[in-house]
């Protein structure tokens, strides 16, 4: 049986069961054996373990030739991350901004319009997500990564207080989510974690609310996972 087969499918996830103590997200799959519960840990390391599953199922099903081709693999990223922090508070999106009046550019002399953040968030959150990883690298749980960088993270948003409370829902609204990484890359620039955020080059993140997905927080805020590539820390 291959990783195709709709068996292995996860069908829901992010449901409360509050049998065993409140704020326990639980997922569900289908399997052989048939359906399985099981805590949002075991279904992130069952995550990593399909996906990993599935490239070995791709791999078999490569022509000779393709199979001998190094570049048709995924990048080989190391499997545990150089660098996981958690940081609390609302992220803050960065790229819009407003007017503030006009002043003289310093490479033509001419007046040009005075531009600011939008958000006041900016700033407190780039001095958390900073501050987080300063002091992660300083106390030896994280290494500063250089050469190629996937960066993982996973937002915890505000949860409106008329969204349903017993169901899942999804963060589809503002603030984007390529401003809430541009805050962060730069934020993670100041903390000297990467040499610059032009070192991405791949890259996964998601809106979430609170309790409501494998990595979601109890509150808003971010869990931020930066891999290198395999060897690239040796």
């Amino acid at each position: 049986m291959t990783l195709t087969d709709e068996s292995f499918a996860v069908y829901s996830a992010g449901e409360q069961i509050t049998e065993n103590g409140p704020g326990i997200t639980y997922v569900y799959a289908r399997t052989p054996i048939g359906r399985v519960r099981m805590t949002a840990e075991e279904a992130d390391d069952l995550g990593r373990k399909l996906i990993a599953a599935a490239d070995c199922d791709r791999r078999l099903h490569l022509s000779d030739e393709d199979a001998a081709n190094p570049y048709l693999d995924p990048y080989p990223w190391c499997p545990e991350p150089a660098l996981t922090v958690t940081v609390y508070g609302i992220a803050g999106p960065q790229g819009s901004k407003s007017p503030v009046g006009w002043g003289l550019s310093r490479k033509t002399g001419k007046n040009i319009p005075l531009m600011k953040e939008s958000s006041a968030k900016v700033k407190p959150w780039r001095d958390k997500v900073s501050g987080a990883i300063t002091a992660a690298i300083l106390r030896g749980d994280a290494k500063p990564l250089s050469g190629a960088v996937y960066a993982e993270i996973t937002f915890t948003m505000p949860k409106p207080t008329n969204a349903p409370k017993r169901r899942r829902t999804y963060p589809a609204v503002s603030p984007d989510i390529d401003k809430l990484e541009r805050s962060t890359y730069d934020a993670i620039s100041t903390a000297k974690a990467w040499e610059d955020d032009g070192r991405v080059i791949e890259s996964h993140s998601r809106k979430v609310y609170p309790g409501e997905h494998p990595d979601a927080l109890d509150q808003p805020g971010a869990i931020i996972r930066l891999y290198a590539l395999t060897g690239a820390l040796q």
